[in-house]
């Protein structure tokens, strides 16, 4: 182009000059696309007057031509029609005025040929225009709907995965955390922070194998549904969990990532034990019903004559006869905790001080204490303490619990005994120095028949919870083997305390 221009170095200072201001229009990126289109478009224009002015060629009129196809791109129709219009008048006035021998070469019949081929070259650049603007407008709205349709769902999942109440963390392939959600940084206590990019210790050290050997499984495609299983806690504590493990594939059908969904079953566990423990109480307490009826009346029968056996003290028997009166009273004593365990709570419940029983039961095992070197230290904090309820059931829940004490006290002990109030409950602590008792003790200490003495029945921390519960209160055990152990009882504080 430049080696038939009549003046070759003024066309390229201009094309660079034009190039320039070209790069500078793309690398600020300040403009508007309109602003920016209608620059471009100028700007290539005036590079196609400039080479038609400095050339003595018409040929060169098709670079002002050349520009229309340019413009298409745009796909802007009011853009199409002003430079359409714009060309053909540079076109026309440029040509006339630089060669004007070549209008008057021309005949008529060329003339109007000529004009009819513009006027089709114009009709085709409209419906073009027309047509690529329409095309464009179409594209743009499903573009548009496509986009908010994406933007809605990726909405949708990320109020999801932020609103889950299960727990929910992705892992990369080195089990590094790549995401989680609120609901994670609640369960484990680990946050945002301390979590994404590094690995996290969420499982026992005794389930670790087990766990590293499913992440192997998903790594290789294998996914987990309502796995039950044990997780950790940030401050070391276990709970029970439900997980779902998933891996997550690519478009290649490769892994690329886990998935981890973790819900706290610990409350439906407590839940399925309390309905086990309600069902065996259920069944004791229908055992219950049936042994008293069918125990106590001959019982009492065998107990008479056994006493009258005993009036004889000349008898050879008399040994014989005392220890079965000695067996016939335990055997009183089971019927006893049965009747308890089988009868409901008392519907009469009365108002009493709770004080009053507890130094009634302090003073029944003073002797006993003193026997076995055993020194009680006692706080009364808690006077007039009235609660509502069967004053001889809680009377037997506290001697239950003493006993306990001083019989795990085998010599020269000490029993801390202290009563207190909060602003809804009383509360009795009873602590001893004896052996203590071990965890698994302590987990079954309320399970029906569940006991560790020679001559124990197994009822009577059962029954000593029961009527806890039923007086609306709780009770609570601290135990260390070969230490001692403490028993919290709470009780719920009557309306007449507050009253007075």
């Amino acid at each position: 182009m430049i080696r038939g221009l009549d003046y070759p170095l003024a066309a390229p200072i201009i094309f660079v000059i034009i190039g320039g201001i070209f790069s500078i229009i793309f690398a600020t990126k300040k403009l508007s696309e309109p602003l920016n289109a209608a620059l471009i478009i100028l700007l290539l224009n005036i590079t196609g007057v400039v080479t038609l002015i400095n050339t003595d060629n018409p040929f060169y009129v098709l670079f002002l031509i050349f520009d229309l196809l340019l413009i298409s791109l745009y796909f802007s129709f009011i853009l199409n029609v002003v430079m359409l219009i714009v060309t053909f008048l540079e076109t026309g006035l440029l040509t006339y005025w630089l060669f004007p021998e070549l209008w008057r070469a021309l005949s008529s019949e060329q003339l109007f040929w000529l004009l009819i081929s513009i006027l089709f070259l114009i009709t085709f650049s409209l419906v073009q225009a027309l047509y690529l603007h329409a095309s464009n407008r179409s594209i743009e709205r499903k573009n548009d709907s496509m986009e908010k349709e994406f933007e809605s769902k990726e909405g949708y999942l990320k109020l999801f995965f932020e609103n889950a109440k299960d727990s929910i963390a992705v892992f990369d392939l080195d089990n590094k955390v790549i995401a989680a959600n609120p609901a994670f940084v609640k369960l484990y206590g680990w946050s945002l922070e301390e979590s994404i990019g590094q690995q996290i210790p969420m499982v026992p050290p005794d389930y670790y194998e087990a766990s590293k050997k499913r992440i192997t499984n998903m790594v290789a495609g294998e996914s987990f549904d309502l796995l039950q299983t044990k997780d950790m806690k940030k401050d070391g504590t276990i709970f029970d969990a439900e997980v779902t493990l998933s891996p997550i594939f690519d478009a290649n059908g490769q892994v690329i990532a886990t998935s981890v969904i973790t819900r706290d079953v610990s409350y439906r566990k407590e839940a399925e034990e309390l309905r086990v423990q309600s069902e065996k109480l259920k069944v004791a307490g229908e055992i219950a019903a049936g042994v008293a009826h069918e125990v106590k009346n001959p019982l009492s029968v065998i107990s008479g004559f056994v006493q009258m056996m005993n009036e004889d003290v000349n008898s050879p028997y008399t040994y014989y006869t005392k220890l079965i009166k000695s067996e016939i009273d335990r055997i009183n004593l089971i019927i006893s905790e049965f009747l308890v365990l089988s009868k409901p709570h008392a519907q009469d419940a009365k108002d009493f001080n709770i004080e009053h029983i507890l130094q009634d039961m302090l003073a029944l095992f003073k002797l006993e204490m003193d026997v076995k070197n055993i020194t009680i230290h006692e706080v009364w904090d808690a006077p007039n303490a009235i609660i509502k309820g069967d004053a001889n059931q809680i009377k037997q829940v506290f001697i239950n619990i003493f006993k306990n004490a001083i019989e795990a006290i085998e010599a020269e002990g000490h029993i801390d005994f202290a009563m207190t109030t909060t602003t809804t409950h009383v509360v009795v602590k009873i602590s001893d120095n004896g052996i203590g008792m071990k965890k698994d003790v302590v987990d079954n200490i309320f399970q029906p028949f569940y006991t560790t003495k020679e001559k124990g029945t197994g009822l009577g921390m059962m029954i000593t919870e029961k009527i806890i519960h039923e007086h609306k209160g709780d009770i609570k055990i601290k135990s260390t083997y070969g230490v001692g152990t403490e028993f919290t009882i709470l009780l719920p504080l009557s309306t007449i305390f507050y009253n007075n």
